[in-house]
């Protein structure tokens, strides 16, 4: 019995060991992994772009990218937007969606395109042109410096890539 209680802590410990290593996430809809992050100066917390990919291996076409929260402000408490922040802030304009690409750009900012397509080692990643580069994004960071609630004073936005041709990371400072 006390073999059998400590194989089964052994497995239990050892799934999360593993989990906490891995950004796949299995949704009933398909299957999940973070292509990118929104971080900003205001606090710790950051919203998280996911792929939402179904189990055949496509772009689910009914929700190609689930967009949530992740609140370490609060033990990483895992939210969704809001309706506000959605359509006016971290949601997602949609241009096309296909089976194997999708075409989007922010809800606050119509200047850029970006691209969800597979790698060249067949993983789904975001594309967007860069500094006359094609880039991977990694990261965008938003230097908030006061304002409001409906216009906050955004003061920096730098989006963190990684040069498709060199492999070499790229800092643009966008121009709001």
């Amino acid at each position: 019995m006390k073999n059998r209680l400590l194989h089964i802590l052994f497995i239990v410990l050892l799934s999360i060991f593993l989990t906490s290593f891995t950004n796949s996430i299995y949704h009933s809809s398909g299957y999940n992994y973070s292509l990118f992050k929104i971080e900003r100066s205001k606090d710790s917390n950051e919203i998280i772009y996911d792929i939402n990919i179904t189990p055949s291996g496509n772009l689910n076409p009914d929700n190609p990218i689930n967009v949530y929260w992740i609140k370490h402000t609060h033990n990483k408490k895992i939210e969704p937007l809001t309706w506000i922040q959605k359509k006016f802030a971290y949601g997602l304009n949609f241009l096309s969606i296909k089976e194997t690409e999708v075409k989007f750009r922010f809800v606050s900012y119509s200047k850029r395109d970006f691209v969800i397509k597979k790698n060249a080692k067949g993983n789904y990643q975001v594309f967007t042109n860069s500094q006359n580069k094609v880039v991977i994004v990694n990261r965008i960071y938003i230097q908030i410096d006061g304002g409001t609630f409906w216009i906050p004073n955004i003061t920096r936005v730098e989006l963190h890539a990684t040069d498709l041709k060199t492999g070499k990371e790229v800092i643009e400072i966008i121009k709001i």
